[in-house]
């Protein structure tokens, strides 16, 4: 895995896990997590990453939370 950089949108406040195959946004009453799917199985990547998450060696272009996203 590389640290990949697609272009970005500095007003962005979630960054990569928005287009991540291996993120899920994960709402609630006041506010939206983006769940780290990789972090299940590796501890490098936090469950909750804090966001803007600019950068990341896990990043796998994709839609978030879909069916067929990979599993981590």
């Amino acid at each position: 895995m590389s640290d990949v950089r697609p272009p970005e949108d500095p007003l962005d406040p979630v960054g990569l896990c928005r287009t991540c195959a291996f993120a899920r946004p994960v709402p609630t009453p006041r506010t939206t997590f983006w769940l780290c799917r990789r972090a299940a199985e590796d501890p490098r990547f936090e469950r909750y990453p804090r966001l803007p998450v600019r950068s990341c060696p896990g990043y796998e272009a994709g839609e978030p939370g879909a069916p067929d996203s990979p599993e981590a």
